[in-house]
């Protein structure tokens, strides 16, 4: 077996131990320990790809980020496009549905925030003149569809994604509406 080949099943077994894991506990409470030995990697191996769990979960993050990113822009504004690729791209990659689940880090949960809220700014409320809200109105109202489709996200992975991503795309536009 190449090097190649072997640095990629290890880096495979790590992640797909990483999701396991992410589906019972905190991002927090996961150690190096029992992710290796989920893994059936040794110590060494982890280290030899990451200096640490933060370190295997940035490259996933960044991923995540600039995917979520080219997703917005790409579909620019349209809110039931923008949400059906994002779950479309969340059922098949599991490790980023981990990432957006309960148990992952903070700083995911706000930046998914931060771009649901540009999202609705720039689609919802130009195209819904007749809500009259004002500008607290609508920074309130902005925060309220943000965390609701984020807190649908995490119940939909929670739920181990049982709906298509159609139907729940199809689901929170209702709710929106």
């Amino acid at each position: 077996m190449s090097n190649d080949t072997r640095k990629d099943r290890t880096k495979l077994q790590l992640r797909d131990a990483m999701i396991q894991l992410l589906g019972e506990k905190s991002f927090d409470q996961i150690s190096t320990t029992e992710l290796v030995k989920l893994a059936k990697v040794s110590r060494s191996s982890f280290y030899t790809h990451y200096q640490d769990k933060y370190d295997m979960i940035e490259a996933y993050q960044r991923r995540l980020f600039e995917t979520i990113q080219y997703v917005f822009e790409k579909n620019n504004g349209d809110l039931h496009a923008t949400m059906l690729e994002t779950f479309e791209f969340l059922k098949g990659n599991q490790i980023y549905a981990a990432l957006l689940s309960e148990n992952s880090s903070k700083e995911i949960h706000q930046f998914m925030l931060q771009k649901l809220k540009e999202l609705i700014q720039s689609s919802f409320f130009p195209q819904s003149k007749h809500l009259k809200l004002g500008k607290l109105g609508e920074i309130y109202a902005t925060t309220y569809y943000a965390n609701a489709i984020f807190g649908t996200t995490q119940s939909w992975i929670r739920r181990k994604q049982k709906e298509t991503p159609t139907q729940i795309a199809d689901l929170l536009i209702e709710l929106i509406n």
